[in-house]
Parts: structure tokens; C-alpha cells; sequence
């Protein structure tokens, strides 16, 4: 008996099996189709919110119901609680939703205003105990329908941004009573422009802070033109050291300047400062200063007496030059004032050295002048008047210093360089 079937039969069987297959196939095509649709619309809901796709989009009802939300796979705890069912007003309290629920009548009113909340971990979520997370939320509208819309929302959890601002509020904070206390400040001086920074106020002899004294100034306003050249000499070193030798030639040393206070009062400064680079990739010293509210370190001698804390106050002036020097014109000591005027950072640095190698020729002969006469007629000379320029004013005293036998073997000389500015009324303030 032949059991073979029809031809027919199998053609009709093959047939039926390939249009049930284009049907599913046909089907799976218009799925996947929707399904991408679906998913690049949703992704298009970035668009309301550029540059910020590193965070979630929960998108709710007009009854602030849990639509959807996206990336699906998403880790933040917030994120999980709304795709689980739970709402705002199951995680807020009752103040922060009554202040959330106005945000999100008045959304349409403000569309790029932002959203501040916290909320606080349950102890039972990754075992993180009384840990508050801060969310910003930005929330625009979404019409499905004349009358139906979404609510998009894109939230970010900024809680380690936070963080990261109250700790720098925290430094910060110590930093203004740090320097409130010592009455420091920090400075920046440009190596290419020689401009003059305060990156922190400047305090008062009350350690008050001085109002509006940051930001750039002009430091020919603050600083005596003696005290700029030696800050330039001194940077210009550093400058030298740091192409020559690679290094940036940063010694730990002071630099004793002079900034002018109230009534346009001298008041010395230590300056200590390293290159670095700035925002702008810039070459710039950058460092503190400190008030030197005690005496400079000038030569006392002897036992500590009254007469010799006297001598020490007298060399501090910042306004007064004082050296001494002997028949041959070597300079046998001096005090900073004397030393800033030379661009010299170290009074000890001039010990020895003779008077006309470290003044500069505009000065030297008057100082010759008058100190030669002190050794020829053993008594204490004085001139006063113009000098170089009809607005500045030297004043300048040669004393003799004589030995036990009456010996004239030392002039001390003493003088002063002032300019119409300083008898002006106008008040500098630092």
C-alpha cells in the first residue's frame, strides 16, 4: 500500500506554515518598531534638559502618579522607591511636600526654575544609617492631550556636590579666622604684568576687616616705590633661578616691605611667597604677609636694658633710615628701612660693605657731603631741601660716635625722604 501523501497536500501544509510565520514575524517587526519609537521618544525627553544626562527622568501624571522613569536600570534610592509606587508625599515631610506640591502647581509659570529637597535613608537601605540625600529637581510639562499632560522631571542627587560645598565652606570659615586672628593676608604678584592681587581682606590695627580691599590695586597706592623694586628684584631672582635651573628657586625667607596704613603711617610688613601657576596658566608669585607688630630684628647690644630696647625701637621705624659707618666709608650696620631704599632684603648683607658701593649716585654725595664733615670738624651736621624733584624733600642728620678718649671713629646718619603726598589730606586705607 503507497502511503506517500499528495503533493498537494504538502504544498497546502508548507503554505500555511509560512504565513503563520510572517504573521509572527510581521507582528515582532511592528513590536520592535513601537518599542523604538517608544524608546527614542523617551530618550528625546533629554532634550528638555541638555547636558545633563548622567542622572534619572521620572515622569508623572498631572495627579503626580509614577509614569515611568529612565535609565530603567537606575541605582539612586529615590529612583527605586517612586518605580516601586511610593510618591513624594510618602517620603517628605509635611512641610517639604507642602513646599513641592506649590513647585509643581506653579511649574508652568517658571519652567527653568529648580527644585531643592532632601530625604532621608531608611536604616534598612544598603545599611546606611540617618544618611540624608539632596536631590535638585527641574520640571517642565508635557502635553498628551488638550487637556492631559506629564509631568518630566529630571532629578539629581547632588549630595555628594553638597558635601563637597559645606566642606569648602567649613575650610573656608577656618581660613577667615585664621587670618582674622594673625591679621595675615594672601597676595598674588603677576610675574609678565607686575599687577598686584589680595585674594583676602586686609585687616585694620583692630583685626577689622578693611571693606572692598580684595581684588587688583594698584600697588604703587599701597606700597612705597623703595619696597616695589625690591619685591621686583627679589621675583625677578626667583624668575631666573626657575628658567635656568628648572627649579622655582622658592628659599623659605622673609621680605620685610612697608604697606601704607591710616593718615598714610608706614607700617611694616613680612612677605613670604612662591612661584606657582594660576587659573590662566600664568607664572605668579603667590604668598601671605603678616603685620610685624614687634620689633625688627636689628642689632641690640648689650643686656637687654631699657636703653637698648629704645635703640632697638629706634631702628624699627619704617620711615627712618639709620646706618653707621666709619672713616673709610664701610658701612658698620643699618637698620631695614636703610637696607629697602638699595633693594637689599638683609641689613646684615651690607655689614662691611663701602657706603658708594650699595647706594645708588643720586643720593651718595650728599650722604659723602655730610658725613666727611662730621670727620673733619667732629660735629653733628643737618641739611634739608629738594631733592632730585621740586615735590620730594630730604632731610637728612650726620651725628659723630666718639670712643672713651674722645675719638671721633663712627658717623651715624639719619634721614628721610618725603613728597607733597605725604602733607596731602587724602587717607590711604590697607
Amino acid at each position: 500500500m503507497d502511503k506517500t501523501l499528495p503533493v498537494a497536500d504538502l504544498g497546502m501544509d508548507w503554505v500555511i506554515v509560512l504565513a503563520f510565520l510572517s504573521v509572527i514575524l510581521l507582528v515582532a517587526f511592528c513590536i520592535s518598531v513601537f518599542l523604538l519609537r517608544e524608546g527614542i521618544r523617551k530618550q528625546q525627553l533629554y532634550e528638555f534638559f541638555p547636558g545633563s544626562v548622567n542622572e534619572f527622568i521620572v515622569v508623572f501624571s498631572r495627579r503626580l502618579e509614577f509614569i515611568y522613569g529612565l535609565p530603567m536600570y537606575m541605582s539612586d534610592p529615590l529612583f527605586r522607591w517612586l518605580s516601586s509606587g511610593s510618591t513624594f508625599q510618602d517620603l517628605l515631610g509635611s512641610k517639604d511636600w507642602a513646599r513641592m506640591k506649590l513647585y509643581f502647581d506653579e511649574v508652568e509659570k517658571h519652567q527653568n526654575m529648580s527644585f531643592v529637597f532632601s530625604h532621608e535613608l531608611e536604616p534598612s537601605t544598603n545599611g546606611e544609617r540617618g544618611r540624608t540625600q539632596w536631590y535638585e529637581m527641574k520640571t517642565v510639562l508635557e502635553y498628551v492631550s488638550v487637556q492631559e499632560f506629564h509631568y518630566v522631571c529630571f532629578i539629581k542627587n547632588i549630595s555628594k556636590e553638597n558635601e563637597n560645598r559645606k566642606e569648602r565652606e567649613r575650610i573656608q570659615a577656618r581660613l577667615d579666622n585664621l587670618l582674622q586672628n594673625t591679621g595675615d593676608f594672601l597676595w598674588n604678584y603677576e610675574v609678565e604684568d607686575r599687577r598686584f592681587k589680595l585674594l583676602t581682606p586686609l585687616m585694620d590695627e583692630e583685626h577689622r576687616v578693611v571693606p572692598q580691599s580684595t581684588g587688583y590695586v594698584d600697588i604703587r597706592k599701597i606700597m612705597p616705590e623703595s619696597d616695589i623694586e625690591l619685591l621686583n628684584s627679589i621675583l625677578n631672582a626667583r624668575v631666573k633661578d626657575y628658567h635656568t635651573f628648572g627649579s622655582r628657586g622658592d628659599p623659605f625667607e622673609t621680605i620685610k616691605v612697608r604697606l601704607y596704613g591710616p593718615d598714610k603711617t608706614l607700617v611694616w610688613y613680612c612677605f613670604r611667597g612662591r612661584l606657582v601657576t594660576d587659573e590662566e596658566n600664568r607664572l605668579v608669585l603667590q604668598g601671605s604677609a603678616r603685620r610685624m607688630d614687634m620689633v625688627l630684628d636689628n642689632p641690640v647690644f648689650g643686656d637687654g636694658s631699657d636703653k637698648d630696647s629704645m635703640l632697638s625701637a629706634a631702628l624699627s621705624f619704617p620711615d627712618v633710615r639709620i646706618f653707621w659707618v666709619d672713616r673709610d666709608f664701610n658701612i658698620q650696620g643699618c637698620n631695614q628701612s636703610f637696607a629697602t631704599d638699595f633693594q637689599i632684603m638683609n641689613p646684615k648683607d651690607i655689614y662691611g660693605k663701602c657706603l658708594d658701593t650699595v647706594v645708588n649716585r643720586k643720593i651718595l654725595p650728599y650722604m659723602t657731603k655730610l658725613i666727611s664733615d662730621v670727620f673733619d670738624s667732629g660735629r653733628s651736621t643737618a641739611w634739608k631741601g629738594s631733592f632730585l624733584q621740586s615735590d620730594k624733600l630730604l632731610m637728612f642728620n650726620a651725628v659723630p660716635i666718639r670712643s672713651k678718649d674722645n675719638m671721633t671713629h663712627t658717623a651715624l646718619g639719619v634721614y628721610m625722604l618725603l613728597d607733597k603726598s605725604d602733607f596731602s589730606d587724602e587717607v590711604i586705607e590697607t
